[in-house]
């Protein structure tokens, strides 16, 4: 079945052309035509509102370990009132940002596996391939200016409650030396963050300050195990491969900690958004209102998973949100956009990774190097604070520029020195 035909499957005729592009098939993959078409699809498409959506999410992470590194928590302030109370419980949702950093990679990720196996061009090799490099040429970099950033930031004059983990940052309460070793940059290097091994006494820490590296576990082992269980349950496949993955699922499941195993059920809720029907909806105004209604779910399922003692359930709740939120865009947000919202979000889409994986090694360091306290929200510490958040985002841009820009030209090196 061609690719064409295919979506005539998943997707309703009028809707093919943008499934396209938000799903990420090559332009190779689709016949002439269409490709000349696909070049302007940035203007009104639902993708350019899931590029700023994911943008979102990284920059969320971002400000949740921003706030807790310069400001002091919000209870002990004096001067409480709504802009700062609302300020604060926008800057602390790191987690549950990362739960829809889930729902869009297995809409991206899952979504391509299930029309690869049933268009019949799967091939472990380009997967694999594709997947690796994605995910190694910024988490190297990471590693590596990221354990510089803290064995230097480690030596400065007074940082040594920082690094200690005697700031106060809820995202640093550990001894950051213990964590800058050979042994936990080679399990991190290897996606075994998180997994109990024995020589680590316990769960695998991750490397040096670097905290958001945890989830980059989960992705690897969902990137191994979805391709593993549609290939079992897809027709037409032999028996023994049909074994091959089941006992290959059976012995993920051992080895992964449950928290992945938890976590991959907001990923695999993404997976099938491109199996859903079209939203019934013509209207404009309906539209509008259903994407602003689920836009304030997903916003109140957020600050519920903050400031609930039940993370599992609110997890998977804001998994169903968000689900439901990129299923609404996909279908419903086709109206013209801006053309600098198209830039920015597209922007922000493409170097989410890096902001995602640098960002804390170097706030970290620069809290150190500049001795900052976690102080009252003024405008004084406001401006300052600001300042050093332009900056972080400047520097993972420039981090952006030099690795994860080049994925694809690395990954075609491979392709012609290494594999061929």
């Amino acid at each position: 079945m061609g690719i064409n035909s295919l979506l005539g499957v998943f997707v309703p005729h009028g809707n093919q052309e943008k499934f396209l592009f938000v799903t990420g098939l090559e332009q190779s993959q689709v016949d002439a035509p269409l490709a000349k078409r696909l070049q302007f699809l940035p203007k009104g498409s639902p993708s350019v509102h899931l590029d700023a959506l994911r943008g979102f999410a990284a920059f969320g992470v971002l400000l949740t370990h921003w706030r807790d590194a310069f400001f002091a928590d919000f209870p002990p302030i004096r001067q409480h009132n709504a802009l700062v109370a609302g300020a604060y419980a926008f800057a602390e949702l790191g987690h549950q940002w990362v739960i829809i950093f889930f729902v869009l990679s297995g809409y991206l990720v899952g979504g391509s596996v299930l029309r690869s196996v049933g268009s019949g061009k799967w091939a472990w090799r380009e997967y694999l391939l594709r997947r690796l490099t994605r995910l190694y040429i910024v988490l190297l970099p990471a590693l590596l200016i990221g354990g510089a950033l803290d064995w230097s930031g480690s030596h400065l004059a007074n940082a040594g409650a920082i690094y200690s983990g005697r700031s106060g940052m809820y995202s640093l309460t550990f001894d950051v030396h213990s964590r800058l070793t050979a042994p936990v940059f080679a399990a991190n290097g290897l996606f075994l963050q998180g997994m109990a091994l024995r020589g680590f006494g316990g769960k695998v820490p991750t490397f040096g300050s670097n905290g958001p590296l945890w989830s980059l576990s989960n992705e690897f082992w969902y990137y191994l195990a979805f391709p593993l269980a549609v290939l079992l349950l897809a027709k037409g496949r032999s028996l023994w491969l049909r074994i091959i993955c089941g006992l290959g699922l059976a012995l993920w499941a051992i080895f992964v900690s449950s928290d992945i195993l938890l976590l991959g059920i907001p990923w695999l809720m993404g997976s099938f958004i491109g199996y859903l029907p079209a939203v019934p909806l013509r209207r404009p105004w309906t539209r509008r209102l259903v994407i602003a209604a689920v836009s304030a779910a997903l916003g109140g399922a957020l600050v519920l998973g903050r400031y609930s003692d039940h993370t599992g359930l609110t997890d998977m709740l804001i998994g169903v949100v968000a689900t439901a939120l990129v299923w609404i865009t996909v279908h419903c947000a086709t109206a013209p956009l801006p053309l600098v919202y198209v830039k920015l979000a597209n922007r922000a889409a493409r170097s989410s990774y890096t902001l995602y994986l640098t960002h804390l090694p170097f706030l970290v360091f620069l809290k150190a190097s500049l001795q900052l306290p976690r102080a009252v929200p003024n405008w004084h510490a406001c401006l300052v604070s600001a300042g050093l958040l332009a900056v972080t985002l400047l520097y993972s841009q420039l981090v952006y520029e030099l690795f994860e820009k080049n994925t694809d030209g690395l990954r075609n090196w491979i392709e012609r020195h290494a594999i061929h």
